[in-house]
């Protein structure tokens, strides 16, 4: 059992280098650092005894570990016990429509495939904890009609979301307007969603980087809906 974070990565994130370094003045000042502790105490403060941030658990130096890592991201996000979200913009369930995670590619996949999800403010309180209890449930439907007003995504697919390469056009206009750091990661951040997989190649290009993505999609299932977006 393992806790994972979708957030929004900021300027000052910790690398899985940085965990094998001396830095002056340790890392005690720094929000990335700081983020680690809290989502760690967070999980551990719930009984799951691993976490999983994908700041600084996976060396992006090493092609091979990056290429295996986005190809399983979904999988990943799919298999965790809790995945706690961080909106690092908001303070309360009024004002979080507004927080940049919304706009971000890959936390599409993230609130798609985890099961169980707990909205985090910025200071760290819970704004939207599991519906385990009547008060969580009134307030995770709540944050749940959000980010369905926010995204598009009907609630059902919140709770329970099936990837497959079906409802390609619905599905992709789940993911328009969405911002990348790298333009290829328009494509590949969509894989899990269509379940489907193409191997990673920074430098490609977005129109190239999309059309295999198409075509892994047509390949999979041949929905003729994948035509009928624009």
């Amino acid at each position: 059992k393992y806790a994972i974070l979708s957030h929004r990565w900021s300027d000052d994130e910790l690398s899985y280098q940085d965990f094998g370094r001396e830095r002056p003045g340790g890392f005690e000042q720094s929000i990335g650092w700081t983020k680690i502790v809290r989502f760690c105490t967070e999980a551990a403060r719930q009984g799951v005894c691993f976490a999983w941030i994908d700041t600084c658990c996976i060396d992006k130096t090493s092609s091979a570990e990056l290429d295996e890592s986005i190809r399983s991201m979904f999988k990943w996000y799919q298999n965790s016990t809790l995945c706690i979200i961080h909106l690092d913009q908001t303070t309360s369930l009024e004002d979080m429509a507004g927080d940049e995670w919304f706009r971000r590619g890959w936390t599409l996949q993230e609130i798609l495939a985890s099961g169980r999800v707990q909205f985090f403010n910025r200071n760290w309180h819970c704004i939207a904890p599991s519906p385990e209890s009547d008060t969580g449930l009134v307030s995770f439907r709540k944050a749940l009609e959000v980010v369905s007003q926010v995204t598009g995504i009907p609630v059902s697919d919140l709770r329970r979301f099936r990837p497959s390469p079906r409802d390609v056009d619905e599905r992709m206009t789940w993911a328009a307007n969405r911002e990348v750091t790298r333009e290829e990661d328009t494509a590949y951040c969509l894989m899990g969603i269509f379940d489907v997989s193409i191997p990673i190649a920074y430098g490609e290009g977005l129109d190239r980087a999309f059309c295999r993505l198409v075509e892994a999609i047509m390949a999979a299932g041949g929905d003729p809906s994948v035509l009928n977006w624009g």
